[in-house]
C-alpha cells in the first residue's frame, strides 16, 4: 500500500526535520504516554462528535484503505453539493483528511475541528489568529499550520475550486446547553442530523462550538507552508536522513527518552557525546531566560551548544543575569558541591505562621464540552480536597472531601472546605493553583447559585485577602535547594530529594506508611500508591491528569454502573490527594529539622 505524508509529519518537520525522520522510521515517542496529551486527544474526540451535529445529513468516508477513501471522496464531490466527514484527498506524496468538507457549487468549505479554545470577540477584531505585528499568534501556530497543510493538499487536488478554510472551536465565553451536554456524556452516541433549517440554526446558536473563518491567516503563511511541504516530500522520497540542528528546542524533543536507560533514542542519536554530560546544560533552572552576551537576541544555550559546551558547569557566573540569576547561581554552587542549601530566612518565615496550620491541595476536572449545562468550555471544577492539619504541640489530623455525585461540585466543595478550615491559622499550598481555583469559583457560584452562595463567596474573598495562604513553592524557590532537584522545583521533585535523605521522616508515625524499598533504592512515595483492578484493568493515580481521568471514570464510567467499582475509584483518588498534602507536610518537617 502506498504511503503518504500527513499533517502530523508536517508538524514534526517544521519543529525539527530530524524528528520527522524519526517518525518515518517508527521511533518511539514519549508523547505516546503523555497524560496531558492523551487528555487533549480524548477531548478532541468529544468535540468531533459534537461538531458533526451542526450539519445536515452528511456522509462519513470511513473506508480503511486510503485508495478506497480517495475514490469514495472523488465520487461524492463529482456529484455536486455534499457534506463529507473525514474526506480523503491526495496529491502526489500528500494526504489530507479534513474533519468536515462541504461542497457548494464551485466552493469547498474546509472545516478543521479542534478542542482549542477560541474567542469570538478577538476573532471579530482580527486579533485571535494574528498578533499586533501581523504574525501568526504562537498559541495558534500549530493548529493553523495543520489547517494550511490540508488547504494546500485540497487546492492541489482540486485547483479549479475555491477553498475557504474554517476552524470549529469551543468558544471560551459560551455556556453549554442541556441538549449538547447530553450528547457529550454519551460516549458512543451517533450524531443526530436535522434537515429542518430552523432546528439546525437553533442548535448552532446554542452550541459552545463556533465557526472561525481562517482565510486571512492561512494566506499569510500558505506560500511558506507550500515550500516546506515540497522540501519535506523531497527528503522523504530520497530516504536521506536530515542533519541534526542542535539547539535549545531539543530539550523537549519527543524522542528524548531521558531516565529510561535508553542510549539509542533519537536525542542521543542527534547529540552523541553532547548528550552525555551530567548535570547537563538543560538541567539549569530557567535556562531559556539567559541570552548570549554578544547578541541579546540569541539564547546562551544555543551559543553553548555551538561551542560543544553542554555540561551545566560550562555556564559561567558572569553569564548569569535577569530575575532567575540568584537561583541559577546557587544551583551551580550546590550542584557542584553536592550539598543541600537552606536559607535561614526560611526559619523566620516558618516562625511567622499562625497555628494550627493546614496543608491543602485541590483536585479539579474540566472538559472542552462541559458535562453540565451553563458551564463554559474548560471551566475548572474542584471535586476533591485534602487538608492535613498540624497543631503547634505536634498533634495532627486529616480532613478531606470527595464529590461522588453526578453534579457540578463547586458549591458543595466550598462548603466542605469552609467547614474543614474553620479553626485554621495559616494555609499552606504548593503554587498559586488553589488561589486561582478559589477565585474562579466566585464567578461560577455567582452564575449558578447566586441566591444561595452569598456566604460562600464572601468567605472565599475574605480568605484570598487574608494573607493567611502561604505558597510553599515560593519558599522552595527562594530558600531551598537540593542537588537531586537539579533545576526543577515541583513537589514531585522536591519530595523524593528530602525523602531519600532524611531517615527521620521514614520513622514518623504518619509518614512511615509511604516507606518502601526496591533493591537498595528507597522508593518515591508516589510509587508506593496502590493500584486497583477495575473490570480486569489495573488503575492507579500518581499525577493530576490521572486523577482527572479516574474521577471521570467514577462519575460517568464504571463508577456510574457499579458500586464496587465506584468505591475502588474513590479510594484511588483519596490515596493520591492524601499523599499530595502529606508531601507538603514531609517537606515542611524536613525543613524544621534541618533548621533546628
Amino acid at each position: 500500500m502506498k504511503q503518504y505524508l500527513t499533517k502530523s509529519d508536517y508538524t514534526r518537520w517544521i519543529a525539527c526535520q530530524r524528528a520527522a525522520y524519526y517518525g518515518w522510521q517508527g521511533h518511539r515517542s514519549k508523547n505516546e504516554d503523555d497524560p496531558f496529551l492523551n487528555f487533549l486527544a480524548e477531548e478532541g474526540k468529544t468535540v468531533g462528535r459534537i461538531a458533526q451535529r451542526l450539519f445536515k445529513e452528511a456522509t462519513t468516508v470511513n473506508a480503511l484503505r486510503i485508495e478506497e477513501a480517495v475514490a469514495s471522496t472523488k465520487e461524492m464531490l463529482s456529484q455536486g453539493d455534499c457534506t463529507l466527514f473525514e474526506a480523503c484527498l491526495t496529491h502526489e506524496s500528500f494526504v489530507a483528511r479534513p474533519d468536515i468538507l462541504i461542497r457548494k457549487g464551485d466552493t469547498l468549505y474546509l472545516i478543521e475541528v479542534k478542542s482549542k479554545l477560541g474567542n469570538l470577540r478577538q476573532h471579530r477584531e482580527g486579533t485571535m489568529l494574528i498578533n499586533y505585528y501581523g504574525d501568526v499568534r504562537a498559541a495558534f501556530r500549530e493548529i493553523l499550520y495543520d489547517l494550511v497543510f490540508q488547504v494546500e493538499v485540497v487546492r492541489r487536488a482540486y485547483p479549479n475550486l475555491v477553498v475557504i478554510p474554517h476552524f470549529l472551536l469551543p468558544e471560551e465565553n459560551s455556556l453549554s446547553c442541556e441538549d449538547e451536554v447530553w450528547v457529550a456524556r454519551q460516549v458512543e452516541a451517533t450524531p443526530a442530523f436535522h434537515d429542518d433549517e430552523a432546528a439546525l440554526k437553533t442548535i448552532r446558536a446554542e452550541s459552545v462550538l463556533k465557526f472561525f473563518v481562517a482565510d486571512v491567516a492561512v494566506e499569510k503563511v500558505r506560500e511558506v507552508v507550500a515550500a516546506e511541504m515540497n522540501a519535506m516530500a523531497e527528503t522523504w522520497r530520497s530516504g536521506r536522513r536530515p542533519e541534526p540542528k542542535l539547539k535549545y528546542g531539543c530539550r523537549n524533543c519527543e524522542y528524548r527518552l531521558k531516565g529510561e536507560g535508553c542510549q539509542t533514542d533519537g536525542f542521543h542519536q542527534c547529540w552523541g557525546k553532547l548528550a552525555e554530560p551530567s548535570p547537563h546544560l538543560f538541567d539549569l533552572h530557567q535556562l531559556y531566560q539567559l541570552k548570549a552576551q554578544e547578541n541579546k537576541q540569541a539564547l546562551l544555550a544555543d551559543q553553548k551548544i555551538l561551542l560543544g559546551e553542554t555540561l551545566m558547569f560550562d555556564v559561567r557566573e558572569d553569564e548569569l543575569h535577569g530575575e532567575h540569576a540568584k537561583r541559577q547561581r546557587l544551583q551551580l554552587v550546590h550542584q557542584r558541591s553536592g550539598t543541600e542549601w537552606i536559607d535561614p530566612q526560611l526559619g523566620e518565615e516558618i516562625a511567622g505562621l499562625s497555628w494550627p496550620i493546614a496543608f491543602v491541595d485541590f483536585e479539579t476536572t474540566m472538559a472542552a464540552i462541559p458535562w453540565h449545562p451553563r458551564l463554559k468550555p474548560y471551566e475548572t471544577l474542584p471535586f476533591q480536597f485534602s487538608a492535613h492539619i498540624l497543631h503547634e504541640d505536634g498533634k495532627f489530623e486529616h480532613r478531606e472531601w470527595l464529590n461522588t455525585q453526578d453534579r457540578v461540585p463547586t458549591l458543595s466543595f466550598i462548603r466542605e472546605l469552609r467547614a474543614a478550615l474553620a479553626d485554621f491559622g495559616s494555609v499552606l499550598v504548593y503554587t498559586d493553583y488553589e488561589n486561582r481555583i478559589l477565585s474562579e469559583a466566585i464567578g461560577l457560584l455567582n452564575r449558578l447559585h447566586r441566591d444561595e452562595s452569598g456566604e460562600e463567596r464572601e468567605w472565599i474573598a475574605d480568605l484570598l485577602n487574608s494573607e493567611r495562604i502561604v505558597d510553599q513553592h515560593d519558599w522552595v524557590y527562594k530558600y531551598y535547594f537540593h542537588p537531586l532537584m537539579s533545576g526543577r522545583t515541583s513537589i514531585k521533585v522536591v519530595l523524593p530529594a528530602v525523602w531519600e535523605n532524611n531517615p527521620c521522616l521514614h520513622q514518623h508515625e504518619y509518614f512511615r506508611r509511604y516507606y518502601a524499598e526496591r533493591g537498595d533504592k528507597i522508593l518515591d512515595p508516589y510509587k508506593t500508591l496502590p493500584e486497583a483492578q477495575i473490570e480486569g484493568v489495573p488503575m492507579v493515580v500518581r499525577e493530576g491528569c490521572g486523577a482527572m481521568k479516574i474521577y471521570r471514570e467514577m462519575i460517568l464510567g464504571q463508577g456510574a454502573q457499579c458500586t464496587e467499582a465506584k468505591e475502588k475509584l474513590a479510594a484511588l483518588l483519596r490515596n493520591y490527594v492524601t499523599l499530595d498534602t502529606a508531601s507538603q507536610w514531609m517537606i515542611f518537617e524536613h525543613w524544621r529539622q534541618r533548621l533546628s
